[in-house]
This record gives C-alpha cells, structure tokens and sequence, in this order.
C-alpha cells in the first residue's frame, strides 16, 4: 500500500486527503515519535451523521491500531476527547466515554499512561452539541496518554509546570480565528502547545489523523517539530493547507525552525515491505 501525493509539502512536513487509517499503515512501521488528535466525537455533524455507535467504535479500533504500526516503541498517543455521544442522531446523551478508549487500546496493545481534564471555556446554553435540558454542560474534555511498549527509555519532565498537573485549562486564552470558522470542531492552539511541551521535542516526528483544520500540525510547525497528517474531507484539507501557508512564529516569538529533510526523503529512507507488515485485528460489533 503506497501513500498517494501529499496535498501539501513543506520541509516542516506533509499533508494527505486520505483515510488515516490506510494513511498510517502505508507508513513505514515505527516510523513516528507519537501522534496528537481529537476524532469525530459522533455528535452529528455534517461528516458523522449517518454514523453508528458500532461504526463509531470500530473507526476508534481501526485508527489506534494504524496508529500502533507507524509509532515507535516508547512514543506516544495522545487523544482528545468528550463523554457524550448523539444515539440516533437526534438526541445527544451522556456516554462515558473513557473506559472505551481504553479497552480499544490495550487490546491493540497500547499501555496506558496517564488521563488529564481539558477545561475549556463556559460553554453556550444554545450550543447544538453540548448537553440539553437541566444536564450540566460539559465544559471540559479528556485527555489519554497511551505507551507503546517495547522501549527501555526513561520518562523525562520537560515542562516543570504542566507535567505534573491533572487538569490543563485553556479557558480564556484566545486565538487567531482566520481559518477557524471553516471548521465547526477546531481545538486551541493552546491545547496542542501542552501536549507537546510535556511529551514531544524539536525534530521528532508526530502524525496527526484527523487534521480537521490543521491546528496540530500548525503547533507543530511552530515548535520545530515535523509532522504527517490526514484529512478525508478535501474542504477541511483546503483550511489545513491555507492555515499551513501562513507565515509562523513560534510562541517565544521567534521564527519556527525549518526543517531540511521531508517526510517523503524519511519514507525513502525506510527499506521495509509494507504488504508484509502484520496488524493487529480487533473484531468490534456492526453495531452496538
């Protein structure tokens, strides 16, 4: 399985319109230090509407197993993510979701690491995809770190401040909306920031599969460090690429550091058969 051409090339890294889960296990195996995303919550937009629990869970299968193959031993994978759910698309409920995410992992063989609560802003009481009625708004996320195991490497702080802490607060922080408003899902800069200063370093390599507006790979720029991400819809990769296109500092003000090789140049670089690699296969109902 080959990738197809990038939608967008720069030396920070490559953009795919492609199904992340074929996109990740065209890569060579172990090839990425971790991975950042949020998927679809299943909620009811536009690109999730006609989507089943049992379909939701079986992409969270698919696209964590993808991720196992092209992350290396010791990396990580870090997911974003809301308690509720909208059954039969009309109505949204309350359905814990953390112990779901879990259980899909570590059958892949993932170990789990850590969880952490994003605080966001106060939400909307018009809010469509927030909890109706005399429910509280979920006015916060999840955030689960998972291993992959198979590394003898030691855990380091990177960042004094945020390592320690179990609640990371992005309420009040504001940002550029240029692009954002092309998106009905985007997540702050800010989030992706923490993420990374307490998991990731300059040069290495991390894979976003569902790029959205690109906010991941866009941090990712702007903290040195490079990225492959995927984006099915070809309006979302449009936003992301537009968003990767505008000139970026970094978040001490100094222009991001540019990376010579590419991830096409690290692909070549790989002499591994990707119809050999073996995967590892969850069987998840057709629906639940």
């Amino acid at each position: 399985m080959a990738l197809p051409a990038p939608f967008f090339s720069e030396s920070a890294g490559q953009l795919y319109n492609y199904d992340c889960v074929d996109g990740m296990l065209s890569l060579p195996e172990s090839i990425c230090d971790g991975l950042f995303t949020s998927p679809p919550y299943g909620v009811g937009k536009e690109y999730e509407s006609e989507q089943s629990f049992g379909q939701y869970l079986k992409l969270l299968a698919d696209f964590t197993r993808a991720a196992y193959h092209c992350i290396k031993p010791g990396g990580y994978m870090i997911i974003n993510y809301a308690d509720y759910y909208m059954f039969d698309g009309v109505n949204t409920k309350i359905q814990p979701m953390t112990y779901l995410y879990h259980i899909i992992a570590e059958r892949v063989g993932w170990n789990h690491y850590c969880d952490r609560i994003w605080q966001k802003d106060y939400a909307s009481l018009t809010d469509p995809y927030t909890i109706a009625h005399l429910l509280p708004k979920l006015e916060y996320e999840h955030i689960s770190t998972f291993i992959k195991p198979g590394s003898d490497k030691k855990e380091i702080v990177r960042e004094q401040n945020l390592h320690p802490r179990a609640i990371w607060s992005t309420a009040g922080i504001k940002q550029a909306k240029s692009t954002l408003k092309d998106h009905t899902a985007a997540f702050p800069e800010a989030l992706v920031q923490m993420a990374l200063k307490v998991h990731a370093d300059p040069g290495q390599l991390w894979v976003e599969p569902f790029c959205g507006s690109g906010t991941t790979p866009y941090v990712c720029k702007k903290m040195g460090i490079k990225y492959v991400a995927f984006e099915l819809s070809v309006k979302h990769a449009d936003t992301s690429k537009k968003r990767l296109q505008q000139m970026v500092m970094d978040f001490d003000g100094t222009l991001g550091q540019e990376k010579q090789s590419t991830i096409e140049e690290a692909l070549q670089d790989q002499h591994i058969d990707n119809g050999n690699v073996s995967s590892v296969k969850i069987e998840m109902p057709e629906d639940f």
